[in-house]
């Protein structure tokens, strides 16, 4: 590994360096802390029952921290405006902290800083996103303001209108759930389509074709996958969610085939987004299965191809890349990253068979560990140091 110097300068001066480091630390952390208490050895605050807890820390936390990272750095791109860096940045991190430590903290203080935290961390983001697209009235990208207002009015409700009320908290996290894989059909049917593209007529002589990045085809998969959403939210045992959920898996896995990624193989920057998306129809038809057959071992495996799967998945491929391109360096795998890849992929598979304390949840909470420290350990010099300049 690189020597590393730090300097909070640069740090602070992109939204991806600082968040993309606190998505790995959290992935690791978080995701070791949930196998211990498994397994009997820590006990977390009974304020929530612990399964809530890592539901919304994983949800909110740490997709939304990749979700800041992303979004403020895309966001000067869209705009043409300079980055959101240096103290606004610094204050946000900070409140994210703030809320995660409070998640894991007893008593009245670690609830309320927990709350408090989460809050206003949605509440900052979207204020720092709505000022740029709003400045250059980027009205394209409004629809992500809209979004993000979604997510600090789940978080209001999670925290304010349903405490007590554990089936209210419940729906809160498949609101969450849904707003996270909202912003992958959003993104990810930008980006997967056009660096495929890109790629393609790059490495492949004579390609030509211009593939789909939102037609009516897409208008379509992505408007069924909202409508069972809401059925997913409100009505999780209705079987009229099932048949749309299952719809929606149809549709997705259609709307992906038309990317082409089994021609980007050879690039895993590229074809582990491919992957990381092929986990949303899966996961959707689990639910869907579910609720038709009324299975819980399917609900919980498709919850988990949807979380661990497709936002762990898609998270680990995008930060290993925009990470790359924003320091001026080449769009190539490490090696590790390629292991990197391949163990989240594995690990997927294994939560979907796995039960409480079996080898598979052992096996799923192992190789994700290991595949975030891998990003850590050969990230980590990268985001601390300066942009390269040749």
């Amino acid at each position: 590994m690189a020597p590393i110097h730090f300097d909070p300068r640069i740090l602070f001066s992109y939204a991806f360096r600082a968040f993309f480091l606190l998505v790995g630390i959290h992935a690791v952390l978080a995701i070791s802390a949930w196998g211990l208490h498994l397994s009997g050895v820590l006990a977390w605050p009974e304020v929530l029952p612990a399964a809530v807890r890592h539901g919304h820390e994983m949800i909110f936390g740490f997709a939304g921290a990749a979700i800041a990272g992303f979004l403020l750095t895309a966001v000067a791109t869209w705009t043409g405006r300079p980055p959101v860096a240096g103290t606004p940045l610094l204050i946000l991190c900070v409140t994210w902290l703030v809320a995660r430590m409070g998640a894991f903290t007893s008593g009245s203080f670690g609830a309320g800083s927990w709350a408090a935290g989460s809050v206003l961390f949605w509440g900052g983001l979207l204020a720092l996103v709505a000022r740029e697209v709003v400045a250059v009235r980027n009205i394209r990208n409004y629809k992500v303001l809209v979004l993000l207002t979604a997510f600090l009015a789940t978080e209001v409700y999670f925290f304010f209108v349903a405490t007590g009320d554990l089936a209210a908290q419940e729906a809160g996290l498949r609101m969450g759930l849904s707003l996270v894989l909202g912003m992958i059909l959003l993104v990810g049917g930008r980006i997967i389509p056009s660096f495929t593209q890109n790629w393609l007529r790059l490495n492949h002589p004579g390609f030509n074709a211009r593939l789909p990045h939102f037609d009516r085809l897409d208008g379509i998969a992505v408007a069924v996958t909202l409508l069972f959403a809401v059925g997913f939210i409100t009505s999780p045992r209705s079987a009229g969610a099932g048949v749309l959920g299952i719809a929606a898996s149809v549709l997705q896995f259609v709307r992906l085939a038309r990317w082409r990624g089994w021609l980007a193989y050879p690039e895993p920057l590229l074809w582990i987004l491919h992957v990381g998306y092929a986990w949303i129809p899966i996961g959707l038809a689990l639910l869907g299965a579910s609720m038709l057959l009324d299975r819980w071992s399917l609900w919980d495996s498709g919850l988990h191809a949807l979380g661990y799967g497709a936002i762990g998945t898609m998270i680990l491929g995008v930060a290993a890349r925009v990470a790359l391109g924003h320091t001026g360096r080449p769009l190539r795998a490490f090696p590790s990253m390629t292991t990197a890849f391949a163990m989240l992929t594995v690990g997927t598979v294994a939560r979907l068979f796995a039960q409480p304390g079996d080898l598979f949840m052992v096996a799923a909470i192992g190789l994700w560990t290991a595949a975030y420290l891998l990003f850590l350990v050969r990230y980590l010099p990268i985001l601390l140091a300066p942009r390269l300049t040749t």
